[in-house]
């Protein structure tokens, strides 16, 4: 398959070492309209062709694959043109900046028989995996509360905010951890280092059955983590999945009894004793990268069929809580119901 990548930063070299390290296309085009970024790419692919002409690469019938790593602002854009030019289509996160957006690219696609594939690259994670079999095989028992922090001095977007940079990682994490609805959420975010664009954000999150979330973002925080801690009835596990730091630790706990209250209703003694200990940790997931195996996962999907967690419309849920979470900032931090 031919590819062209449309976005000649950071992460759109990261796309090309993986789509020639899987051998799974040739990358024919990349286009950009920063002509520095574009010398870089000639330096590091010789073989690749570039350019700013947007059009042109999109009229080009050899291409079938286009993934587009552009700024989010750029994504509903270049991935409606890509793929009513046929072109499969990988998105990087958030498929679009409104749901809205994001309904009309998925019936596009679904219209021209093309896939459309959302990069939420942590759902490749071997690790993440691990965390997910432990889950399910109740190591920690009932699911009480998700703790997700994705904090560091970051590499800072100018035309969208921290939080629909980042949570679309910690919302599909979530969604694929637990499996059930979220109901309603709250979010509260700050402007420091731009007017108007949020750096920091804090979301409290509601899901049936009682469980509960908080997601902490921020391009301004000194040590660096990416990292989900999960709390059960019997323990915990945390989480951290940046790739060169990547472990998974499982947390037992032991509850002690409840105190007993006399009759003027004081407890004693006024505690309840919690002994916890680490039972297993796990730092070895094997060579490939997550990214690796999500650009594996989307030619599979093009080739075989196979369904994957990312595909466009699996993330429209995680495309609705975005969007009500954007209301709540709004409105001061109101909670607000999904589908509201």
């Amino acid at each position: 398959m031919n590819v062209v990548v449309f976005g000649a930063g950071y992460w759109g070299k990261n796309i090309l070492r993986s789509v020639y390290r899987l051998n799974r296309g040739g990358a024919k085009w990349v286009c950009d309209p920063n002509e520095d970024a574009l010398k870089e790419i000639e330096k590091e692919f010789p073989q690749v062709l570039t350019t700013r002409d947007f059009q042109s690469v999109l009229e080009d019938e050899g291409i079938d694959v286009a993934f587009v790593i552009t700024p989010p602002s750029l994504h509903y854009s270049h991935a409606k043109a890509s793929l009513l030019a046929n072109k499969h289509t990988w998105v990087e996160k958030p498929l679009t900046m409104s749901l809205k957006e994001a309904e009309e690219l998925v019936e596009v696609a679904r219209g021209r028989g093309v896939v459309l594939f959302v990069d939420e690259t942590f759902l490749y994670d071997p690790a993440l995996r691990v965390v997910k079999a432990m889950i399910d095989g109740g190591r920690i028992g009932k699911i009480y509360h998700l703790c997700f922090q994705r904090l560091g001095l970051g590499r800072v977007r100018c035309d969208s905010n921290v939080w629909w940079n980042s949570a679309p990682h910690d919302l599909s994490i979530l969604r694929y951890l637990v499996g059930v609805p979220v109901k309603e959420i709250s979010l509260r975010s700050f402007s420091y280092l731009q007017s108007g664009i949020e750096d920091v954000a804090c979301a409290s999150v509601t899901l049936q059955h009682g469980i509960s979330a908080v997601v902490y973002l921020s391009w301004f925080y000194p040590i660096s983590t990416a990292s989900v801690t999960i709390i059960g009835e019997k323990g915990a596990i945390w989480y951290e999945g940046r790739f060169r730091s990547r472990k998974v630790t499982l947390f037992s706990y032991k509850v002690g009894s409840p105190p007993i209250f006399s009759a003027d209703g004081v407890p004693s003694p006024n505690l309840i004793p919690i002994e916890g200990r680490v039972e297993e940790e796990v730092t070895d997931f094997g060579n490939r990268t997550p990214l690796d195996i999500a650009v594996e996962c989307f030619f599979a999907a093009i080739e075989k069929g196979e369904e994957q967690p990312s595909l466009a419309h699996h993330c429209l849920e995680t495309m609705r809580i975005l969007e009500a979470a954007k209301v709540s900032s709004r409105q001061g931090g109101r909670p607000v119901q999904i589908g509201e």
